[in-house]
């Protein structure tokens, strides 16, 4: 029976990671920019195709850490980093929602990714989120923030702002924020231009960004002196499981050193 039990779950080991190698492949073939969501799944499909295969093969012995202590540091770390995961993933999850029947004093759209100077699907649904909360609410002004990446031919900011005025969004609305390469920097000087434009920042925010970016976007809005609440635009289904997958590491990465370490 146990040996039963250890053969099905090679074989689901196997087919995990030969999913993860051909999510890789299909997410190439379409052209897809490289990130770290695009190549863990190719990395963690290599891993476990290999084991698996040997496994299956009989010689799984090979792969067994003689040591105990390092066996046992090994078990705890894979089972902490599951546990995380799950945790992570769920918080995602429960933040994937828009805010409804709120006020607030600005709205702050974040830059996605540019393809030289196109915008990507997923970016244009942040956008067009955006443009229909503007104008059901024609007084809000909005800040729309992100800089110049590798393989973009302008900044993101200008992109957006580009985008809304074709949308109808009357120019004097909009904020830009040009200088921001991630998320923590697209609060904190998004706060900065506010403090400049105002005297203050600690405003309430509407955040327009993707559901699996929410979480983490509240979490360092708060942490640069805003009240957030979001309206989640859908992400491209392509793309949305790596979006999430790459989110786990982002979201430990922006609590350590973006929150704790800053």
């Amino acid at each position: 029976m146990k040996l039963k039990i250890g053969k099905i779950f090679d074989v689901l080991m196997l087919i995990i990671g030969v999913l993860g190698i051909l999510d890789f492949l299909m997410l190439m073939a379409i052209g897809t920019v490289i990130n770290f969501g695009i190549l863990f799944p190719l990395v963690a499909g290599i891993v476990l195709t290999f084991a698996a295969s040997v496994r299956l093969a009989g010689k799984g012995d090979m792969l067994r850490i003689k040591n105990t202590v390092l066996r046992r540091l090994f078990a705890g770390a894979c089972i902490a980093f599951a546990a995380s995961f799950v945790l992570i993933q769920g918080l995602i999850i429960s933040s994937s929602f828009t805010d409804k029947n709120v006020e607030v004093d600005y709205m702050v759209i974040l830059g996605a990714g540019l393809k030289g100077d196109q915008i990507t699907p997923t970016f244009r649904n942040r956008l067009d989120k955006g443009i229909e909360y503007l104008r059901a609410n024609p007084e809000l002004k909005v800040v729309v923030t992100g800089g110049q990446g590798p393989g973009e031919d302008l900044t993101e900011a200008e992109a957006m702002r580009r985008y809304l005025v074709n949308h109808g969004i009357e120019e004097d609305r909009i904020i830009l924020e040009d200088r921001a390469t991630s998320t923590n920097e697209n609060m904190k000087y998004t706060a900065e231009v506010l403090k400049n434009l105002t005297g203050r920042s600690d405003y309430r925010i509407m955040i327009v960004t993707n559901e699996f970016h929410m979480f983490r976007s509240k979490i360092l809005a708060r942490h640069n002196g805003f009240t957030p609440y979001g309206i989640t635009a859908p992400t491209n289904p392509v793309v949305l499981v790596n979006s999430y997958i790459r989110e786990y590491f982002a979201i430990v990465k922006s609590l350590i050193f973006d929150v704790i370490l800053d």
